[in-house]
């Protein structure tokens, strides 16, 4: 039982960073993001830390706000953790 709960968090993590990954290219905020999806941007910034999980609707919304088919944000691609992390810190920067 314990595999398949890890198989579980994982793909939750994965979700979590497409989202992430999806709304940095797009080069949107989380309340862009948010308002064009109708959720709060602080349930939004849960979702990205996975400290929430979010539910297949808003998986359905958030895809829909990205303009992207909501598999995408189920695929099995690696996540590249360091680039999401470059991609965050330059964000930063630039607000500065």
């Amino acid at each position: 039982m314990e595999k398949k709960d890890d198989d579980i968090t994982s793909l939750e993590l994965k979700v979590a960073s497409s989202i992430q990954s999806e709304r940095l290219a797009r080069k949107m905020s989380q309340l862009e993001l948010a308002l064009e999806a109708g959720i709060s941007q602080g349930y939004l910034a849960m979702v990205e830390s996975h400290q929430k999980i979010p539910t297949i609707t808003t998986v359905f919304k958030i895809a829909k706000a990205l303009n992207i088919n909501p598999a995408s944000l189920l695929s099995d691609a690696d996540i590249d953790r360091h680039e999401i992390k470059e991609q965050v810190i330059e964000l930063i920067r630039q607000k500065l």
